[in-house]
C-alpha cells in the first residue's frame, strides 16, 4: 500500500501562493491576484502578532443576539444591549490570559477592550463583538466583513426567525466554504422555539449550511437569556484556545480560498496532469516555412551557382578562364561572400512567405495551448504574434553569418589547375617550336631533323595534345565541379536549416515554452497552496 504524501505546512502553502502570484502577473488581471496578495499580507502580519492567542468573533445579523450571548458568556455586561433596536456599532474585545493582546487589537483596529484576567480554561482567547452584517450602516457593515476576514474562529450566531437570511448565506458562508474547520454556528434563543420545533428548524439550518458547502461545521444550540447551550459554546471555544491551531488553521483555509478563487477565475484545471511537449510536427512545419522565409534555397543554389564559377577560374581551359570572370558571383551579390553580419541582399520575405511563417507559428501555439485556460492562451496567443517579425529578422542575421565556404579552395583545384598550367605551356611549346620550323622553311634556312613522337612530329604533338588535354580536363574539371557543387549546396541547406532551426527555437519554441513552464508552475503553486 503506497504511502500519501505528507500535507505541505503553512509555510510551504503560504510561499507556493506567493510563487504563482508572483508568475501569474501580466497574465491575469490584478483584481484576480490582490485577493491572494492581500492573504500574503494578513498571513504574515497575523504570524507576527499573538503568537499565543486565538481571536474568535461573534458575527450575525441584526437581532441575532450576539451582545447578549457575548455578555451571558463572559458572565457581566460588557457589550452595550438596546432593547428597542440591537446593534453593535463599534467592535469590543473581551481578553481572558496574561499574554497582552494590545498589538494584535491594534492591527485588527479593535479600540474597544476588556481585560478578563488569567482563566483556567480561557487563557489566551481574545472573543470579539463585531457590528451587524446587515447593519443599515454601511461603515458598520464594513468593519464586520473587515474582521471576517482577519479573525481565526469565526462564531456565526444566528436566530430562529432569520438563520435562512440571505445576507449571511450568499455573502458570507458561502464564499467560506474552506473555512468550515475554523466555522462554528451558535442557533441562539432556543428558548423561543417550542420544543417540538428544534429538531425541525436544527435540520432545515444544517441543510442550508451544507448547500453553503460547510455540512461539516459543528453547531450548537444556546439562549443567551436562560444560559441554555452555554456550557457546550464555552467547552468549544476553550479548546480552540487550548490547541492554540486555529490561527493557522485560519491562514491556511484563507491561503486555499486565495488559490482556489485564482483558478476559478483564470480557468485553470488544477487536476490535470501536466501537458506533454510541444508537437513535433507543427514545430517542424514551422521550421520549413521559415527555411522558405530566410531564402534557405536561394543560398544553397547560389553556392552552387558560385562553386562552379570559382572552380572553373581554377580547372577551366586557360584561355578561356575570363569567360567565367564575365559572369558576377551569385554569393557577392547576395553579400553571403564572408562579410560577416552585414543584412543580406536576399529578395524581402514574400507576403506568401510570411504568412506561411505567421500561420505555422500560430498553429504551433494554439496546438501547445490547448490545455491552457481561454484567456492565458489567447494572452500567449497574442504575444505569439510579436514573435513573428523578430523572428524575421533574426532568419536574415542567421542567413548572413552563415559559413558558405567562399574562403576555403579545395585542393583538387590546385592540382587541376597546375595540370591545365602543364598542358597550356606543352601547347605553347609546340606552337613556338612549329613557328620556329616555319620560320627557318620561309627563311630557307636549314631545317632541322623534327622528332617523331609515334606518327607525329613532337612540336605538333605537343600543340595538339596540350590543346585537348586542357580542353578536355577543363571539361572534366566542370562536370566534377558540378557534382561538388551540388553536394557543396546540399551541406549549405543542411546547416542553414539546423541555424534556421536554432533560430526559430530561441524566437519561438523557448519563449512558447517558457509560457507552458509559467502555467504549469502556476497550476503546480496553486495545487499546493490549496493543500
Amino acid at each position: 500500500m503506497r504511502r500519501r504524501a505528507p500535507e505541505p505546512d503553512l509555510g510551504t502553502r503560504l510561499g507556493q501562493l506567493g510563487h504563482a502570484v508572483e508568475r501569474a502577473e501580466g497574465r491575469l488581471p490584478e483584481e484576480v491576484l490582490a485577493p491572494a496578495r492581500d492573504v500574503l499580507e494578513r498571513a504574515a502580519e497575523r504570524q507576527r502578532l499573538g503568537a499565543g492567542l486565538t481571536v474568535a468573533a461573534f458575527l450575525g445579523a441584526t437581532g441575532s443576539g450576539k451582545s447578549s450571548l457575548l455578555n451571558r458568556f463572559v458572565g457581566a455586561d460588557v457589550a452595550r444591549v438596546d432593547a428597542r433596536r440591537p446593534t453593535t456599532r463599534r467592535p469590543l474585545a473581551v481578553v481572558w490570559g496574561e499574554d497582552s493582546a494590545g498589538d494584535l487589537l491594534d492591527w485588527l483596529d479593535v479600540p474597544d477592550r476588556v481585560e478578563r484576567g488569567a482563566h483556567r480554561d480561557l487563557d489566551g482567547l481574545v472573543l470579539l463583538d463585531l457590528p451587524d452584517i446587515d447593519s443599515t450602516s454601511a461603515e458598520n457593515r464594513a468593519v464586520a466583513a473587515r474582521l471576517a476576514q482577519r479573525v481565526d474562529v469565526l462564531v456565526w450566531v444566528v436566530d430562529p426567525q432569520k438563520y435562512a437570511d440571505g445576507v449571511i448565506h450568499e455573502e458570507y458562508l458561502q464564499q467560506m466554504t474552506e473555512h468550515a474547520e475554523v466555522s462554528l454556528v451558535v442557533l441562539n434563543q432556543v428558548d423561543r422555539l417550542a420544543p417540538d420545533d428544534v429538531d425541525g428548524v436544527v435540520a432545515h439550518l444544517r441543510e442550508l449550511l451544507a448547500r453553503d458547502g460547510l455540512g461539516s461545521v459543528e453547531v450548537l444550540l444556546a439562549s443567551a437569556r436562560t444560559g441554555a447551550g452555554l456550557a457546550d459554546l464555552t467547552a468549544r471555544l476553550a479548546t480552540v484556545a487550548r490547541e492554540g491551531r486555529a490561527a493557522r488553521a485560519r491562514l491556511g483555509a484563507d491561503v486555499a480560498t486565495a488559490a482556489g478563487a485564482i483558478a476559478a477565475a483564470s480557468g485553470a484545471d488544477l487536476t490535470a496532469s501536466r501537458p506533454g511537449p510541444v508537437p513535433a510536427r507543427a514545430a517542424d512545419g514551422l521550421v520549413r516555412s521559415a527555411a522558405r522565409a530566410a531564402g534557405v534555397e536561394t543560398v544553397a543554389q547560389a553556392v552552387r551557382r558560385s562553386y562552379v564559377r570559382r572552380a572553373v577560374r581554377h580547372v577551366g581551359w586557360p584561355p578561356l578562364r575570363w569567360v567565367a570572370r564575365l559572369r558576377p558571383d551569385p554569393l557577392r551579390r547576395l553579400h553571403l561572400d564572408g562579410a560577416g553580419t552585414a543584412p543580406t541582399s536576399l529578395p524581402p520575405v514574400s507576403s506568401a512567405h510570411s504568412a506561411a511563417v505567421h500561420a505555422d507559428v500560430h498553429e504551433l501555439v494554439w496546438s501547445s495551448t490547448r490545455h491552457l485556460p481561454p484567456r492565458w492562451r489567447s494572452q500567449v496567443l497574442a504575444d505569439a504574434e510579436g514573435w513573428v517579425p523578430g523572428l524575421v529578422d533574426e532568419l536574415d542575421r542567421t542567413v548572413a553569418r552563415a559559413d558558405v565556404g567562399t574562403e576555403r579552395t579545395p585542393g583538387w583545384w590546385r592540382a587541376l589547375g597546375a595540370l591545365q598550367v602543364l598542358f597550356l605551356t606543352a601547347a605553347i611549346a609546340g606552337a613556338l617550336w612549329l613557328g620556329g620550323l616555319a620560320g627557318a622553311g620561309y627563311l630557307r634556312l636549314p631545317v632541322p631533323e623534327t622528332p617523331m613522337a609515334g606518327p607525329l612530329p613532337w612540336p605538333t604533338a605537343l600543340l595538339l595534345g596540350g590543346v585537348a588535354a586542357g580542353v578536355l580536363l577543363a571539361v572534366l574539371g566542370r562536370l566534377l565541379a558540378r557534382w561538388r557543387a551540388s553536394r557543396r549546396a546540399a551541406t549549405v541547406r543542411r546547416e542553414l536549416t539546423r541555424a534556421v532551426d536554432a533560430t526559430v527555437e530561441r524566437g519561438v519554441l523557448v519563449p512558447l515554452a517558457d509560457e507552458l513552464e509559467r502555467y504549469d508552475d502556476v497550476v503546480v503553486a496553486l495545487r499546493t497552496a490549496r493543500g
